[in-house]
């Protein structure tokens, strides 16, 4: 936004009479030429046409103006750059990754954001992106009971929860009618 301020302010000096206007390096914006400075001049290029009139082709000639900017070479002083504080010794231990798993649901299938996961606390986001809703049950395999359950997600949502999980393989699926029997299952290894 600033650099068209400064193309307006520009053009309206050089209407105004100036033929040039050196443009400084402090306006220039960041990650452009800071070595150069811009005059500004006025560019002409001449343009015929054909144009039909009254029934005959006639030549018509006209002029298209614009400006443009000449960049000018401008010595760089280097300012010394000062060096960097030495970092602290860390006090603490960094804190563990998190324990996160992400399961894409759609029409019928999940996706793991990774194959598996450290044994303990996991946290499970369910992230619906079918029309359907799916819901998200986890078993251990061989293991017999309720298995864990992430409720139904309606659709474009998303669900989290938090589980204690022992190391292991677990089977996850989506207990609506029919969605397990069209694909939506698979394992997950606890390690």
């Amino acid at each position: 936004m600033k650099r068209a301020a400064v193309v307006a302010v520009a053009v309206a000096l050089v209407l105004a009479g100036t033929a040039t206007l050196p443009l400084s390096t402090a306006q220039l914006q960041p990650g452009e030429a800071a070595a150069a400075e811009c005059v500004w001049k006025r560019k002409s290029k001449r343009v015929v046409k054909h144009v039909r009139r009254h029934g005959k082709v006639r030549r018509v000639i006209r002029h298209r103006h614009r400006w443009v900017c000449v960049p000018q070479a401008v010595p760089i002083v280097a300012a010394p750059v000062p060096a960097p504080p030495a970092p602290a010794p860390p006090t603490e231990e960094p804190e563990p990754e998190a324990n996160r798993l992400s399961v894409k649901a759609a029409e019928y299938f999940f996706v793991l954001s990774r194959p598996s996961v450290r044994p303990g606390e996991v946290t499970i986001e369910l992230n619906n992106r079918g029309e359907d809703p799916h819901n998200l049950n986890i078993l251990e395999e061989g293991a017999e009971g309720t298995p864990l359950e992430i409720p139904e997600t309606e659709s474009l949502q998303r669900t989290v929860a938090t589980f204690d999980l022992p190391a292991g393989k677990y089977r996850l699926w989506c207990s609506l009618p029919e969605h397990e029997e069209l694909g939506m299952s698979t394992e997950l290894v606890v390690e």
